[in-house]
């Protein structure tokens, strides 16, 4: 695991203005490119509040079927171990108009697309547009987590913050924790830093 770590802060609702913010940095298999990306995390108690936001100027989105492989699309990603020594983990993946693509499991051979029953109330994930690019929000309800982790508890997590298009007009992969593959894969938990839920 990457020496990375984030300290989720506890707040009553997400005050992005107050909560730092991560850069997705690291540019893994491709030249540096005008495309950034930035990622803030808080929790409530009983939910995960995420917000993604890209610099990027050419955007594309055109996928909108529940299905889709939306890192063709320009795409921001959270992937989510919530146990430590648990090797399975949670990847969401949202391309600009909330079109979420959600895998779950440990190893690539084991993992499994989720079809959830109204994500839009579950995971109220809302894209957004700034002066520069887009982004999203999303929360991500513990009640759903110990649907896979009975026994989870805040404490400490692993993760990876993403940034990618893969049919864009610049293909780019960014992520905020260190990438070891000499080619382009997200799928490494061993890449993952630390995700620090504040008490």
């Amino acid at each position: 695991m990457s020496d990375l770590s984030y300290t989720i802060q506890r707040r009553r609702e997400p005050d992005w203005s107050g909560i730092p913010a991560v850069s997705l940095a690291h540019t893994g298999w491709t030249a540096p490119c005008p495309i950034s990306a930035s990622a803030r995390a808080c929790w409530d108690g009983e939910r995960l509040f995420i917000r993604l936001e890209a610099v990027e100027s050419r955007v594309r989105a055109t996928l909108t079927g529940r299905l889709d492989q939306v890192c063709s699309d320009s795409c921001l990603e959270f992937f989510f171990a919530p146990m430590a020594g648990d090797a399975r983990y949670f990847n969401f993946e949202f391309n600009p108009l909330g079109t979420m693509n959600l895998g779950f499991g440990a190893e690539r051979p084991t993992r499994v697309r989720q079809i959830v029953k109204k994500p839009e109330e579950l995971f109220r994930a809302k894209p957004f547009t700034t002066a520069g690019g887009w982004g999203i929000a999303f929360q991500v309800p513990f009640s759903f987590v110990r649907l896979y982790f009975p026994e989870f508890a805040p404490g400490e997590s692993a993760g990876n913050f993403y940034k990618c298009g893969d049919q864009t007009p610049t293909p780019h992969f960014l992520a905020w924790a260190p990438l070891s593959s000499p080619t382009p894969d997200f799928h490494r938990r061993m890449d993952f830093g630390r995700l620090l839920f504040e008490g």
